[in-house]
């Protein structure tokens, strides 16, 4: 079996113990009680026996010169730094803190399958340096430039334009720069991969959605803000997107 079968198999490991196997009920206890919460540990547990399994199966198939308490060894370091990072994660909340302790999650299970394979760091060193050639810094600067700075250029257009005042049925500002944002990255993905008739239908649905909204609104102010906000959305992806396909 391949070493890229093995990471695989341990991130496979990773998220059927982390979002499959894990009940929300343990992690608001986990929230709730910290290092004297008993869900913390059983979920050290679960993930001790899935590596278990996996790097002991690894070991009767793939290395039988490795010894059997060193295969167990390794598998105590994936719970035990799993149960670390979760306490510590514990005590803070929000998508921030979320994504660090899955990279953190991730990193140590990168480091372990270095250890037991013979790839080495500098084969890693070599695939991220090729991760940073211009195109791909290229492709990163598109996608980030549709983000925040996208958003705030139609906000800076738009608040030429009277506001419309908002109410419950119209949603928070915060919602609506959301969804611009994934609208604008996923036409510039559609556009990178060629599926120019799936873009249709994304500005087709977004188009009755709103046009329900106008509907019972009745309000020209509003129709005219959210229709130049469309606009200019779908105007700047596609400039960004020609840019960066002559670019490349």
């Amino acid at each position: 079996m391949s070493d890229l079968s093995l990471f695989l198999s341990l991130i496979l490991v990773h998220l059927l113990a982390d979002f499959f196997l894990q009940p929300t009920s343990w992690v608001v206890a986990r929230s709730d009680r910290h290092w004297r919460c008993a869900a913390l540990y059983y979920h050290g547990l679960v993930h001790f026996g899935l590596n278990l399994f996996v790097l002991v199966s690894w070991h009767f198939l793939s290395w039988p010169s490795m010894s059997l308490w060193s295969v167990i060894a390794f598998a105590l370091i994936l719970a035990i730094s799993h149960i670390l990072i979760d306490l510590v994660k514990s005590y803070y909340s929000g998508l921030g803190y979320f994504i660090a302790d899955q990279l953190l999650h991730v990193l140590i299970v990168v480091i372990v399958w270095l250890c037991l394979t013979d790839i080495g760091f500098g084969v890693i060193l070599q695939y991220v340096k090729s991760l940073l050639d211009a195109q791909n810094l290229l492709i990163l600067l598109a996608y980030l430039l549709l983000m925040k700075p996208a958003s705030l250029l139609i906000s800076l257009v738009l608040a030429k334009l009277v506001t419309p005042k908002s109410t419950s049925k119209q949603g928070s500002p915060a919602g609506g720069h959301l969804i611009g944002i994934a609208e604008r990255l996923l036409i510039l993905t559609l556009i990178l991969v060629e599926q120019y008739s799936a873009i249709g239908l994304v500005v087709a649905a977004k188009s009755v959605l709103r046009f329900n909204d106008l509907r019972d609104s009745h309000d020209r102010a509003l129709t005219e803000y959210i229709l130049l906000g469309s606009l200019l959305s779908f105007s700047i992806t596609l400039l960004v997107a020609i840019a960066l396909l002559n670019a490349r």
